[in-house]
């Protein structure tokens, strides 16, 4: 194969590859944590400096097995032009195997946290997978961090 025609396929594949992903539809699942058999626990921790300490841990994925990631995200306060939703910060919750339990932390502005929303994240739902769909469970903040817990040592 000449290198031309080589350069001309690596080409192609960078353009084509991100824009499969690009042209995914991500739906919300309206169906609450038990309908959704999820088994999760929040924790949010409030160290009295303007920042909170947020711990999420998965203990079941139920339906949306496997979850492809945890991410946390501020939502904008504005719309989008297309009629969705803008986010002002969205970020990945590394999760770290504690027992059989997956569990990640984020440390963050109190009122940051006070809009932001832990999303779950998904390819699949009861087992089955629609090309170029995904799916997301979305978990508010706001009435977590309101009733947030004294300041914990994280190690």
């Amino acid at each position: 194969m000449s290198r031309t025609l080589k350069l001309l396929l690596a080409a192609i594949a960078v353009v084509a590859i991100p824009t499969s992903f690009a042209l995914a539809e991500g739906f919300q699942l309206g169906e609450s944590k038990e309908e959704l058999k999820l088994k999760y626990d929040i924790s949010v921790y409030d160290h009295d400096t303007g920042r909170v300490t947020i711990e999420f841990t998965l203990i079941d994925a139920g339906r949306i097995t496997p979850i492809t990631s945890v991410d946390l995200s501020i939502p904008s306060e504005e719309k989008h032009d297309s009629g969705g939703f803008k986010s002002d910060l969205t970020m990945s919750m590394a999760l770290g195997k504690v027992g059989a339990k997956q569990v990640g932390r984020v440390h963050i502005r109190k009122d940051w946290a006070e809009r932001a929303e832990i999303r779950l994240k998904t390819g699949h739902l009861d087992g089955k997978q629609e090309p170029l769909t995904w799916y997301y469970h979305s978990i508010p903040l706001k009435e977590l961090v309101a009733r947030a817990k004294p300041h914990k040592t994280i190690n």
